[in-house]
């Protein structure tokens, strides 16, 4: 990825340094893992792909994997079990074409990619300490917070330039435990 994107896409929704509240355990924060594996990577695949191959995560494949396609036929898609402490998040990473939405809602992009990457959450993860720190990564106010959507309260934040948009979305259980962290961004 070129330097001038990457700060762009940096500074596009702050994701700069920062600090996020201690939790009660040990256990490793989801938004601090989301933001390594994710967040500070996308949309340069080949970064992710190096940091599954350099920490030995378990790649995924069949019906697993086809899961994390959120488009027909997509230019690449990879998803691994990553292990991180004692725990393990499923990743997965999609790069495509704009859809048809996309490119009415964005028509200057028409012609550019989508590159998406998700975390998934198991049950243990408490909704309400993730999407806490959720905000804080993306330090600004979400553009729509806790719409229902498929038994999930789904949080979004939006941000971008002439060059980019970013969406970071946050989705959590119903039940208050476990979700879903995905990042999008749109290039030209």
């Amino acid at each position: 990825m070129a330097m001038s994107l990457r700060s762009t896409l940096i500074a596009s929704l702050t994701i700069a340094s920062f600090t996020l509240p201690a939790q009660a355990s040990q256990d490793t924060d989801p938004v601090f893992v989301f933001n390594r594996i994710c967040y500070a990577q996308v949309p340069n695949v080949d970064a992710i792909r190096s940091m599954a191959l350099k920490l030995a995560w378990k790649q995924m494949g069949g019906e697993d994997l086809q899961r994390f396609a959120s488009v027909d036929n997509p230019k690449s898609l990879d998803g691994w079990d990553a292990q991180v402490g004692e725990r393990i998040y499923r990743v997965g990473l999609v790069q495509s074409g704009l859809t048809d939405q996309m490119k009415e809602t964005f028509p200057g992009f028409a012609n550019g990619k989508a590159t998406s990457c998700t975390l998934v959450l198991d049950e243990e993860h408490d909704a309400a300490v993730f999407s806490a720190n959720m905000q804080t990564l993306a330090g600004k106010e979400p553009i729509s917070k806790d719409v229902p959507e498929d038994g999930l309260r789904t949080t979004t934040w939006a941000g971008g330039n002439d060059s980019l948009k970013v969406f970071l979305i946050s989705k959590a259980e119903a039940s208050g435990r476990g979700g879903v962290l995905s990042v999008t961004v749109l290039e030209k």
